[in-house]
């Protein structure tokens, strides 16, 4: 039996997510599901900035991953996903794809503006993500890399590369922030 490595088999387990309708594909439509997710957990209005700055973010790693795949694709089957996460995460412009996602996570969930993600400010994020209180600690410590008792912007994007590039934890914290709840 051939078993792929941790980012493969992360990137599979959020196209499954991101698959939402089990047809085998995903779409802008999948993306939109998650700043949707994140617009009723807030209560925000659409025009909020917030989710505006989350659904540009989403809608960059969306062209990200078309201009990796093969031309004229509007949906990507789970392999092609996998290839173009794989691709884009290795491009040019993939930090500062990461950069901007986590600029606009970190937004939405620090609702009071005070420039850090306390566990109170976590945990809601995590009601709405229909995670337990006490997996809920789990997280929040994996994420706190610093142990200040906050996640900082900082925090969230190193979670996402993680998740992408580095990490050999199938489990990695970051996936929380793109619909692996």
């Amino acid at each position: 039996m051939v078993t792929s490595d941790p980012i493969t088999r992360r990137l599979r387990r959020l196209f499954a997510v991101l698959d939402a309708d089990e047809e085998g594909f995903v779409t802008w439509g999948s993306y939109q599901r998650i700043v949707d997710r994140y617009t009723v957990g807030y209560a925000l209005a659409k025009s909020d900035a917030r989710i505006k700055d989350l659904q540009r973010a989403y809608w960059a790693q969306w062209l990200g991953l078309l201009s990796q795949a093969p031309p004229g694709l509007d949906r990507l089957s789970r392999e092609e996903f996998v290839a173009a996460n794989r691709a884009l995460a290795y491009g040019s412009h993939a930090a500062q794809l990461l950069e901007d996602l986590a600029q606009a996570v970190f937004n939405v969930l620090d609702v009071d503006g005070d420039k850090r993600i306390s566990r109170d400010e976590f945990a809601r994020y995590l009601e709405f993500c229909e995670i337990s209180s006490a997996d809920a600690a789990v997280v929040f410590r994996r994420l706190d890399l610093d142990g200040d008792a906050f996640i900082s912007q900082g925090e969230v994007a190193r979670s996402l590369r993680a998740f992408h590039l580095y990490n050999d934890d199938l489990n990695t914290s970051g996936g929380i922030f793109l619909g692996l709840c």
